[in-house]
């Protein structure tokens, strides 16, 4: 989800009327270095904030600004448009209808038209919506349905194939997004996932000042830019608890195998340490967080991993844990929080994962929206026995 905020009549002032025109003609940005993707999903309790970020988006655009920003819109019981967007205006280049956002083919169509009409070097997608971590993200109210990260990740591979191009980067301005089973489905579609474990703000990431620095440095590295997103998101929340990471995905391929040899020598020792990994996963998880679908029970990795690594006599352990430690500061390229928050704010590492204190808690929907982590790695097999040890 995202929490919402007070709506204040100062803030109502810049979401009024936007500029709106047909347009037939093709991309004056052809050659630009970066295409900017919105997949905005405000077909729910989210509405109103739409037109803020993308007034947002205009505000924070240069005049002659080298980048193409194109939106697709769907509005609480309006229909959606996919806009391109300039400084100048929101320009209407397609009008769809009521479009069922939470289906991947909706987001699959959305990113090969975008690729066809907007070539660049570089691709960002942004989804833009509620999210519940491993649970999914855009909730269609028209439709009851959402994007599981499978569903992403499927409908990215789709547009690329149709496309042979590359979505560079996949950011979710959405709660709880910065999982290990996000990244884990999304590794072979793209290079960055930018995302929060903690909550978003209903206002969402900061448009005006992201896409002043696009304008100003329009052939800005992928990684650059995402760095630089973190730290202007932090910074426009300074009473607020927020979080950002960025974590680059070959480099993620070593965490996870870090992480799946831990959850293996954890599963062959669990009643050993059975106190142990419950102490350490009450204290690493993520309180507090109520979301689109209740209750979530994601544990900070790294955290985890240190309470572990000083609290088993078994050096083989120690040692995992450490290199799980290792390898995700290294995946982790970029983590910015706030701080002086009370206690969450030592748990802030990057990613965190799903683990339920108990069976009754642990959502068997889980192999379906992220089969990718269930199927290849050992961590739901380490749930099990600790579940079966209790």
């Amino acid at each position: 989800m995202k929490f919402q905020h007070a709506i204040t009549a100062a803030s109502i002032t810049i979401a009024l009327v936007l500029a709106l025109a047909p347009l037939t003609a093709a991309s004056e940005n052809s050659n630009a270095s970066w295409t900017f993707m919105v997949y905005l999903d405000a077909d729910n309790s989210l509405d109103w904030f739409s037109t803020v970020n993308l007034q947002q988006i205009r505000d924070g655009l240069a005049s002659d600004a080298k980048v193409n920003v194109i939106v697709l819109m769907d509005r609480l019981d309006l229909p959606a448009y996919i806009y391109e967007v300039t400084h100048a205006e929101a320009k209407i280049i397609e009008s769809l209808g009521e479009v069922d956002m939470g289906n991947p083919e909706t987001l699959a169509s959305f990113v090969t038209f975008t690729m066809e009409e907007y070539p660049a070097t570089y691709y960002f997608l942004d989804l833009w919506d509620h999210g519940g971590g491993y649970r999914g993200v855009c909730w269609d109210n028209s439709s009851g349905h959402r994007l599981s990260p499978h569903d992403v990740e499927t409908a990215i591979a789709q547009a690329e194939s149709a496309k042979n191009q590359r979505v560079q980067v996949v950011g979710f301005d959405a709660c709880l997004m910065g999982m290990v089973e996000v990244c884990y489905e999304l590794k072979d579609v793209t290079d960055i996932v930018v995302g929060s474990e903690m909550l978003t703000p209903g206002y969402g990431w900061p448009y005006t000042e992201l896409m002043t620095y696009l304008s100003n440095n329009p052939a800005v590295a992928p990684r650059t830019l995402c760095s630089e997103l973190a730290e202007e998101y932090v910074a426009t929340y300074p009473h607020y608890m927020v979080q950002l990471s960025a974590i680059d995905e070959a480099s993620f391929s070593e965490f996870a195998e870090s992480l799946n040899d831990f959850a293996d020598a954890l599963k062959n020792e669990v009643f050993a340490y059975q106190n142990v990994i419950a102490g350490a996963r009450s204290a690493s998880q993520q309180k507090f967080m109520l979301g689109t679908m209740g209750v979530y029970f994601y544990i900070d990795v790294y955290k985890f991993a240190h309470l572990i690594s000083t609290r088993v006599s078994d050096t083989d352990i120690e040692a995992m844990a450490l290199n799980v430690m290792t390898k995700l500061d290294i995946a982790v390229f970029s983590e910015e929080h706030t701080s002086n928050h009370g206690n969450l704010d030592i748990k802030q590492f990057g990613l965190t994962v799903n683990f339920p204190p108990n069976t009754q808690k642990y959502n068997v929907n889980y192999q379906t929206y992220v089969p990718c982590f269930v199927q290849e790695t050992n961590w739901l097999s380490f749930l099990t026995a600790y579940y079966n040890a209790m």
